[in-house]
């Protein structure tokens, strides 16, 4: 297949070209990845059918899942990620000893099922309850503390936005080899094709794992070629078709994420303008099926970067494009000097 022919296929999967339900986005692409709040709302306004910004939220949450990264997910579905990570015992991570976490754990979810949701609230019950100053600061850790650990196993969870809320959750644990079998499968349903590499760089698994995973899971994988490598997928592939002039994607969007291997849609001397050295993906735009220029909204006004000089016609293109993407959100789209 060509490069072309592989971007058209991804870009219909991963519902870049016709909007499907945002439930359906969110299952099908396995959460969307949310380090950075907006991310999630921007990727449904691209792609959900039934998207609104009261209510884009709903049905969802927010927790450590693939890679070990936040990803906003279906509140039904977390179950399956959270035990295709794995969940491992409690132990002193974070300087806390083990003995004490579940005890304070469940006094934590007590009150965020309660209504108690924001964490200073949430730490004057904490002192209320006698809980040293020491150990506060422990559980409340900026980069995870106890309020981690028990998002990672389905206790509480986060509530999707830019407010930091927790929210009280109540699930059973799936098998974990059951559980990753099914995102196999959900993997090569959604992103096929795709290398083995690819998969391992999505999830977070290792290479080894992931052979191993596919032979288990029996799956009628079909292959195609590009250029040496052997890419899989399962379905069936779209018919050929025309690549959009011009597309919005997110920050950390499930095209880039979903691919080890980007030479579908990205040049390499442009790698280092769409990824920093320390992991932040840029909000891109993809232009005539290469990625192009990134982009930043900051209220109605949305900032265009180019990565090189771009002709009128594509300016207009954008401007455009941005519009119809966004709506009345955005009043100007100014475009930068090229990064």
């Amino acid at each position: 297949m060509s490069k072309e022919q592989l971007l058209y296929a991804s870009l219909h999967n991963l519902y870049l070209l016709e909007k499907a339900e945002t439930a359906t986005i969110v299952s099908d692409l396995m959460g969307l990845q949310s380090q950075f709040a907006n991310n999630p709302k921007y990727a449904l306004q691209i792609r959900a059918s039934d998207y609104s910004e009261d209510s884009w939220h709903r049905g969802l949450v927010k927790t450590w899942t693939f890679r070990g990264t936040l990803h906003v997910v279906r509140e039904d579905e977390l179950s399956l990620h959270l035990s295709a990570v794995g969940v491992r015992p409690w132990d002193d991570r974070w300087g806390i000893d083990p003995k004490v976490k579940p005890y304070w754990a469940e006094k934590l979810r007590d009150w965020i099922a309660s209504g108690v949701s924001e964490r200073d609230q949430l730490k004057e019950k904490c002192l209320e309850a006698g809980m040293e100053p020491e150990l506060l600061d422990k559980v409340f850790y900026g980069w995870g503390g106890l309020l981690r650990d028990m998002c990672a196993r389905g206790l509480i969870a986060y509530a999707p936005g830019t407010k930091k809320l927790f929210v009280a959750c109540n699930l059973e644990l799936m098998d974990k080899q059951a559980a990753r079998l099914e995102v196999i499968r959900r993997y090569f349903q959604a992103f096929g094709p795709a290398s083995l590499n690819d998969c391992a760089y999505f999830t977070g698994f290792r290479k080894s794992e992931v052979v191993k995973l596919v032979q288990a899971a029996g799956l009628p994988l079909k292959s195609v070629f590009d250029q040496d490598s052997e890419l899989f997928y399962l379905g069936e592939l779209p018919s050929d078709g025309k690549i959009p002039e011009c597309l919005f994607l997110a920050g950390f969007d499930q095209l880039l994420m979903g691919y080890r291997d980007r030479s579908r849609y990205l040049d390499d001397k442009y790698k280092v303008k769409v990824t920093t050295n320390t992991g932040i993906v840029f909000p891109t735009i993809l232009l005539h099926g290469r990625l192009q220029a990134k982009w930043k909204k900051d209220g109605a006004k949305l900032l265009v970067t180019p990565f090189h000089r771009l002709a009128k016609r594509d300016r207009d293109l954008i401007a455009d494009k941005a519009k119809e993407t966004f709506g009345a959100d955005i009043q100007t789209v100014t475009f930068a000097e090229p990064d």
